[in-house]
């Protein structure tokens, strides 16, 4: 009976762990984990206050093999790749004009924002107005395991 339990205990053990990559995702350990590939767009293209409202989020379903960072005029896109092959692309729009593209259904976050979500077909897409930091927030999510892909997504947008 206590093997029973002990196994049980480290089931569930690393059912928790597999739904967080439990790594540090935050602006500091990004830029020092992948210098050119993050680090060096991010510092080049946005001052400090831009990169402290940066869409990055702190939690993600899937663990993180590669991170890289892109900046065209007033955005920013954020691409993440998973060992699995799952992506993540966070993009974030500076001093918009307040452009959020038509959607398909409307949930609101916790942060209290309302952000508009299409579910494609390989891919959750969320987008949503920040009105604090002046900011569109972008979000493509595309898992390889499509069970519990809109859940995620929400997941990932709750944490940016």
């Amino acid at each position: 009976m206590q093997k029973l339990i002990a196994a049980l205990l480290v089931s569930i053990t690393f059912i928790i762990a597999g739904c967080s990559s439990g790594e540090d995702i935050s602006l500091a350990s990004l830029k020092e984990d992948h210098p050119e590939a993050f680090g060096k767009p991010v510092e080049d293209s946005l001052t400090k206050e831009e990169q402290e409202s940066l869409g990055l989020p702190t939690e993600l379903p899937f663990n993180l093999e590669d991170v890289e960072a892109s900046a065209v005029e007033h955005e920013v896109e954020v691409n993440y790749v998973s060992t699995d092959a799952d992506q993540l692309t966070v993009t974030t729009v500076y001093n918009p004009e307040n452009n959020l593209q038509e959607s398909d259904t409307r949930m609101t976050l916790d942060s209290g924002a309302i952000a508009g979500v299409t579910e494609r077909e390989a891919s959750v897409f969320f987008e949503w107005y920040d009105d604090e930091q002046n900011v569109i927030y972008q979000m493509a999510y595309s898992p390889m395991d499509e069970e519990n892909r809109l859940e995620d997504a929400l997941d990932i947008a709750n944490s940016i």
